[in-house]
């Protein structure tokens, strides 16, 4: 027993003897190079907060939590690129103060809304619109955030039952058309000619204005 001990013991000093070895890698992030702010392709805009991550001055970044202090990490930015509809081509600087609903175009072409909002509020926001347009609401779901939709001869949709989905990204609350089973997006030009009626309101909504 007691050679045995003997040998835990070596082996024990070994190990810590050889962790000395190791480098210290704790402070290497201080030499991080400092990079240009991130830019977009022309015809491309940010949705959400500001383009960088913005760490906080020296003296807040500790905050008091329960009695203890602890290290606040800073929020980072919700960016989305998407191509703006209407052909402006114009960069749109992202802004808490004046983010709002955006009308573009997924990556394969079909239109969508972008909203840089919390689900309850765009959920909201999507029903009120929804009553100031033609479009009739016929039936709703908020746990899978589809609105049942039946539209009028004008918007040439067919068949004229569709389907409006709310779907959760990293940039915020996507708005998009799809068939009446939800299964497949919606024709481009119908769905275009719906998200347009739908973005009017919001933008009014947004605005403040009313009719």
């Amino acid at each position: 027993m007691q050679r045995w001990l003997t040998v835990v013991a070596l082996a024990t000093t070994g190990m810590v003897a050889g962790c000395g070895l190791i480098p210290n890698q704790s402070l290497k992030y201080r030499e991080a190079e400092v990079v240009e702010p991130m830019t977009v392709p022309d015809g491309w805009v940010f949705i959400g907060q500001s383009p960088l991550y913005e760490v906080p001055d020296a003296d807040q970044r500790l905050t008091a939590e329960d009695g203890e202090r602890s290290f606040q990490a800073p929020k980072p930015p919700d960016l989305v690129g998407a191509v703006p509809e209407g052909g402006d081509q114009t960069p749109v600087p992202a802004s808490p103060a004046s983010a709002r609903a955006v009308l573009a175009k997924d990556g394969t072409g079909y239109p969508i809304i972008m909203m840089p909002d919390r689900y309850a509020q765009a959920w909201e926001s999507v029903g009120q619109a929804l009553t100031q347009t033609d479009l009739r609401v016929t039936d709703r779901n908020r746990d899978q955030g589809v609105f049942f939709l039946t539209t009028p001869e004008r918007y040439q949709l067919q068949p004229a039952e569709a389907q409006l989905k709310l779907s959760h990204t990293t940039n915020g609350i996507q708005v998009a058309l799809m068939n009446a089973e939800g299964t497949a997006l919606a024709d481009k030009a119908g769905s275009l000619a719906v998200l347009e009626s739908l973005y009017g309101e919001l933008q009014r909504i947004g605005s403040g204005i009313r009719r």
